[in-house]
């Protein structure tokens, strides 16, 4: 379907959300190896406190290098469910995996967050924010879920 007062079909939106997580997937790769430099730059710039005192740049070096982990395992799962959606393939139980998967990248990234808050209580902030990213996901699993049971019902009684 194409909107009559933009042009923009439903093809060419998913086409631009595969391409900026591919984007969003080279970003990430990026992060990874200049994560000591930001650090650095984080621990001049930082002018906020915490619990523990020292070696903020290696904490914060830790925390990107983690954080990343889970952003690029919650990208590659993204890729996926955009892939499937592109296929027609909406209402399986591997977009609910897709789903799950980014849930807990979100969840585990606003823990290992709020770890990181022994050093700067800022990151509290973030881990606020991604976990609730990730309650919201897991709430959207959830509709999906129910969703593709109910498709297979209504395929096994056709």
């Amino acid at each position: 379907m194409v909107n009559e007062l933009t042009g923009w079909s439903e093809m060419k939106s998913l086409k631009l959300s595969r391409l900026l997580v591919v984007g969003m997937f080279f970003l990430l790769v990026v992060l990874m190896f200049t994560s000591h430099i930001i650090a650095e730059w984080f621990s001049v710039i930082s002018v906020g406190d915490g619990v523990i005192k020292t070696n903020l740049a290696a904490a914060v070096t830790a925390m990107i290098c983690i954080c990343d982990v889970f952003a690029l395992i919650a990208v590659a799962a993204l890729h996926k469910l955009l892939t499937n959606i592109s296929k027609d393939e909406v209402f399986i139980p591997q977009n609910v995996l897709c789903l799950r998967i980014i849930s807990w990248c979100c969840i585990f990234a606003g823990l290992t967050l709020v770890l990181f808050s022994l050093w700067r209580f800022e990151f509290l902030f973030a881990a606020f924010f991604a976990m609730f990213l990730g309650l919201v996901l897991r709430v959207v699993k959830n509709v999906l879920e129910k969703a593709v049971e109910l498709k297979s019902e209504i395929d096994f009684t056709i």
